[in-house]
């Protein structure tokens, strides 16, 4: 997988030689930060609730979802809709590289983006362990759960800017089925009968993270991730194969 690893270096340097990782990581980061301490101003407040501001902070807010949303899209969207734009996947598509490796590559160069975006967030944590004891567990439960979902998310967006040679197309169409993955994890909480309930029970991303952020590592929510980010990824590759033979 030589070729993946290359393509991901190339596109992670593409991000940084360019505004759009600085202005992702910047705006994510005092979003981010303004939420943090608006979770602890209400926390320090007399007679709030107990509740830990890492659970918050982890998918315990809707603010979460709406960053994760917004900012995969963002993202994702040029990985592929600008090659197909300006005609260079044709040349990609004959270098000495395989498919999967070009659509794992992109994958990857937008993973370690995802990642650097969420790596400063460890300063909260170093923050609240200044005036209380912070459990290890929930803090790296809700950073695997963050890793987790964003390897669904970004398959998502690797998937949409395959199909799309618009920018701007490729982000919204990643940003409705995102969307779409969020009210699918809450018709457990609608429906009645026990046996759909239980199916749609594995598709809650909101109970997986409110879980991570416990602490408690649930193999269902971590199945449903990765099987979910493998087959957007497959979409993505039928995709691009079926590029090359037109």
């Amino acid at each position: 997988m030589k070729g993946a690893w290359a393509i991901a270096k190339k596109e992670l340097r593409s991000y940084f030689l360019a505004p759009l990782a600085y202005v992702v990581i910047t705006a994510f980061l005092l979003l981010n930060g303004f939420f943090f301490y608006a979770i602890l101003a209400v926390l320090s407040q007399p007679g709030a609730s107990s509740t830990s501001p890492m659970s918050l902070l982890f998918g315990g807010t809707v603010f979460f979802w709406i960053f994760l949303i917004v900012t995969v899209p963002v993202i994702t969207m040029r990985l592929g809709a600008e090659e197909l734009k300006s005609g260079t996947v044709e040349t990609l598509l004959t270098a000495p590289v395989t498919d999967l490796e070009v659509v794992l590559g992109k994958f990857l160069g937008a993973l370690f983006l995802y990642v650097a975006a969420w790596l400063p967030t460890g300063l909260y944590v170093w923050a609240v362990s200044l005036y209380s004891e912070v459990d290890p567990g929930p803090v790296l439960g809700g950073y695997l759960g963050t890793v987790l979902v964003g390897l669904l998310f970004l398959s998502v967006g690797i998937f949409t800017t395959f199909v799309s040679k618009n920018q701007v197309v490729a982000a919204i169409l990643a940003f409705a089925l995102l969307l779409l993955l969020l009210l699918l994890s809450l018709i457990s909480y609608i429906i009645t009968d026990p046996f759909w309930k239980e199916v749609f029970s594995y598709m809650d991303l909101y109970a997986a993270m409110q879980g991570f952020s416990r602490g408690m590592v649930d193999s269902r929510p971590v199945l449903y991730c990765l099987s979910g980010a493998a087959f957007f990824l497959a979409l993505a590759y039928q995709a691009l194969q079926a590029r090359r033979w037109r």
